[in-house]
């Protein structure tokens, strides 16, 4: 007979209504956070472009005195990297990426002007915004000067000549250094030049590269200081073998790691096809799995309320860390305005609110499965012996680099460069300091993949699995993982990428394989865009 009154099993009810109607408004309130976020990262362009204009600046800066050079190895790993186009073929591709960039950054800039001047910001337009307008700004600026140059070396002075007043135009009285070096290069190539005083330390402050040699050749010339010249040669031909060194490393990954994963699926294929009870992709009958009780599905006791309730909580404790509590903290002591400044800070304030912002996730798993204490067994298994997880996720990562960056090209095409993209770039791209570099790996190598996967392959995962076949249930999961990042650019390629390390995971019955992937995958980004920005 139950022992509880009547009025114990009201207050029961009540509280389970209350607590349902608390996560509904909760789960209301994450998805339309999810959607306005994702719609907002429509707005900006993909960091993918971003990349690919630094690669652009490489090749660039490698065909400094291509033309010029003998034969040597050197020359040959350059053809190898840009295969048989022409310099002048590169130029015009590289005019291509500059202007449908410039073309999307003052379609940004336009919406921002927009945004700054509705009824809400008329009478005081927020301090974050008026710092995206201005370096929205510094960087359609930057972007014009180089696309001039870029016309320069087409052919089209009268294009490269407006381009160049453009930036006049957009800065108005408030000039940058790149609006003052704009009006250089437009005196540079007028009919009659016009020289300006202190152009050549202008020149070497804003441009780099191809770009700083180009110009700076032409000033020389103008100013008839040929002596200069071979100079400058000198200073390109080292900066070529730098270059040449750069792309060889960023090309690695996918060149290698692509080739390497091609063969591995061919192998998995011929497993497949061949012996198809060894291969990974074979699904076990109930007797194989009785004798090899490492394969069984994990026992899942809770149902789908638990897991609604799990994510929705680490979501609503995630997003309150990440977007008021923590920045009212930064504010509050002034860490915001020396973060633009300083890398170091800049990469704490990446490392720190995203470890505070996830920790929340083991409490909250604590509370959620504490009526199924003491879990079955499997659960969360981390084990570093047998070393077998080594191979999982070396195979797991070759595997996914031809797929993830096939997928992330064509991606790219179907959100036509929109989406947003990793906050971390500039970081990684433009400072020279090795300890924010640290920072960031640690969080990318070392956090991200253990929290990650604690979440999404340990609890989700399996979850999943009790209501779905397996495969849904590893699609489904590496679809939230995608969707947790928040990025409109990321969610076709992450959802992939997490898709093969739920298989992993699957498979391996040791979240360490998938940790080690994840880590893999990520240590491979982060030196790649190391070598791509370093200056």
């Amino acid at each position: 007979m139950d022992s509880k009154s009547p009025n114990d099993k009201g207050l029961n009810d009540k509280s389970l209504n209350a607590k349902s109607l608390l996560l509904s408004i909760l789960s209301l309130l994450s998805i339309l956070f999810i959607l306005f976020t994702l719609q907002a990262s429509w707005n900006n362009p993909q960091e993918q472009t971003k990349l690919d204009l630094l690669q652009t600046d490489l090749i660039l800066q490698a065909t400094q005195v291509q033309e010029k050079a003998q034969e040597s190895p050197k020359d040959d790993i350059f053809q190898i990297l840009i295969g048989e186009s022409k310099p002048q073929e590169l130029y015009t591709q590289a005019l291509n990426s500059y202007q449908e960039v410039l073309k999307a950054s003052k379609s940004n800039l336009t919406s921002l002007e927009r945004v700054s001047l509705s009824p809400e910001s008329r009478d005081y337009e927020p301090q974050s915004l008026s710092k995206q307008k201005q370096k929205k700004l510094t960087s359609v600026s930057e972007i014009s000067i180089r696309t001039g140059l870029l016309q320069i070396q087409t052919g089209d002075t009268q294009g490269a000549i407006a381009t160049w007043e453009s930036v006049a135009a957009l800065e108005g009285q408030s000039m940058t250094n790149y609006g003052l070096t704009a009006q250089i290069l437009k005196g540079l190539w007028s009919e009659p030049i016009m020289l300006f005083p202190n152009a050549e330390t202008q020149i070497q402050r804003t441009l780099d590269g191809w770009y700083r040699k180009t110009a700076l050749t032409k000033l020389y010339e103008s100013q008839q200081r040929s002596e200069k010249i071979p100079e400058l040669e000198q200073k390109a031909q080292i900066e070529v073998n730098i270059a040449i060194n750069r792309l060889v490393i960023i090309n690695s990954i996918p060149l290698i790691g692509g080739g390497i994963g091609v063969l591995v699926w061919m192998i998995l294929l011929v497993q497949w096809i061949f012996f198809r009870q060894s291969s990974p992709f074979y699904k076990k009958s109930q007797d194989d799995t009785n004798q090899n009780p490492n394969q069984a599905n994990l026992q899942v006791p809770w149902g789908i309320a638990t897991i609604w309730e799990v994510m929705v909580l680490w979501f609503t404790a995630f997003c309150l860390m990440t977007q008021f509590v923590l920045p009212l903290i930064f504010e509050f002591l002034g860490i915001q305005t020396r973060a633009s400044e300083d890398s170091t800070i800049q990469a704490l304030l990446v490392l720190i609110p995203y470890t505070l912002s996830v920790i929340p996730m083991l409490p909250i798993l604590q509370a959620s499965l504490a009526a199924y204490q003491p879990l079955p067994e499997g659960w969360f298994h981390i084990k570093i012996t047998p070393p077998q997880w080594l191979l999982w996720g070396v195979g797991g990562y070759f595997a996914s680099v031809p797929l993830v960056l096939v997928i992330s090209v064509l991606s790219q095409k179907f959100l036509q460069g929109q989406g947003g993209g990793n906050p971390l770039l500039p970081i990684l791209t433009d400072s020279q300091n090795n300890l924010p570099k640290f920072l960031l790996w640690t969080t990318l190598a070392i956090a991200a993949p253990f929290f990650e996967e604690y979440l999404f392959r340990g609890f989700l995962l399996p979850s999943l699995a009790k209501f779905l076949p397996v495969w849904s249930a590893i699609a489904l999961s590496g679809f939230f993982f995608a969707l947790a990042h928040l990025n409109l650019a990321d969610i076709i390629p992450l959802t992939t990428l997490g898709i093969i390390m739920g298989f992993v995971y699957w498979r391996s019955k040791n979240l360490l394989s998938s940790m080690f992937l994840h880590c893999l995958w990520n240590s491979g980004s982060f030196f790649a865009l190391i070598a791509l920005g370093g200056k």
